[in-house]
């Protein structure tokens, strides 16, 4: 029986989602801190000719019935297939499944500010939410790490995403501004965040990841050529706290990722208190147990 063509990734929220593959890889692949992608085995952005994936629609349904309540299209940037293809490909995914209550997808903020007129209809045709890169609100950490982005964009492209009735979710790195300008990276990151007020706010922790022959993301040149030096483990939880505490609207905030070094989570600001007090008890344990826990988590 034929199966679907499987994603690369996926987030975490979506394990028990429906995986549909629009597009393969990713039509930007520079950001230094990634290179997920091509270690993968998909260097090159291609999106998948529209028969395809309906298809694969048809063949999940005799595959595994009706029964899946969410859905999740990929790769990284389904939004950059043709409009029309996207709207096929809902319609269909929608009447297969009938009982699905939400579908999401990666998108890019510029992808989603470039499309930004058909984004309401994408809504009405069944798209629920978007997962966005913010990472950083910073523009010259954006420019550093070569992210394709800016801070005007992620508003503009945010304020858009949301007027379109598209449920946001934007994903913070932990880390970007390295240990000399996280300060900077947590002040531009919650201009953004307050500014666009996203219904979600995950984190996650930069990963650097290199050796000598084999693979490694395109920051680790930067890190042996001293350009950047890596945040300590514990300043990334400082950066964490200092953006929980900066946030002034109402969001789901979601840290469940095993690279995040304390796993914190709950609806702001009703949740605040409970988190912030979360991150000050492990900040206030013994140095020892810490370095446990950043040493069992440093490699994720």
């Amino acid at each position: 029986m034929r199966e679907p063509e499987p994603l690369i990734i996926r987030p975490p929220t979506e394990a028990g989602s429906l995986l549909l593959r629009v597009t393969r890889g990713c039509n930007w692949n520079r950001c230094k801190f990634c290179g997920i992608y091509s270690h993968f085995g998909q260097p090159n952005f291609e999106v998948r000719p529209r028969d395809e994936v309906l298809a694969d629609i048809d063949a999940a349904r005799a595959l595994y019935g009706d029964h899946h309540t969410t859905a999740f299209l990929g790769d990284a940037d389904p939004l950059a297939a043709p409009p029309e293809d996207v709207l096929a490909i809902l319609h269909h995914l929608r009447a297969t499944f009938p009982r699905l209550q939400r579908v999401t997808c990666y998108a890019r903020a510029s992808t989603c500010w470039r499309t930004r007129e058909y984004l309401a209809t994408l809504r009405e045709a069944g798209l629920d939410r978007v997962h966005v890169g913010l990472e950083t609100g910073s523009d010259a950490l954006l420019k550093f790490h070569q992210k394709g982005s800016s801070q005007r964009l992620l508003i503009q492209s945010g304020h858009a995403t949301r007027g379109a009735g598209l449920e946001l979710s934007y994903y913070v790195l932990l880390g970007l501004g390295g240990a000399d300008r996280w300060e900077e990276h947590v002040r531009e990151t919650l201009v953004v965040l307050n500014s666009v007020k996203p219904e979600f706010v995950r984190f996650r922790r930069l990963w650097i990841y290199g050796e000598e022959g084999g693979p490694s993301c395109p920051l680790w040149a930067d890190v042996q050529a001293g350009r950047f030096v890596p945040q300590t483990p514990e300043g990334t939880v400082h950066e964490f706290r200092a953006i929980i505490a900066g946030i002034s609207f109402p969001t789901e905030i979601e840290a469940i990722h095993p690279n995040v070094y304390v796993r914190v989570g709950g609806r702001l600001p009703e949740s605040r208190q409970r988190m912030l007090d979360k991150l000050d008890g492990f900040l206030a344990r013994p140095e020892a147990e810490k370095a446990l826990v950043y040493g069992r988590a440093s490699a994720i």
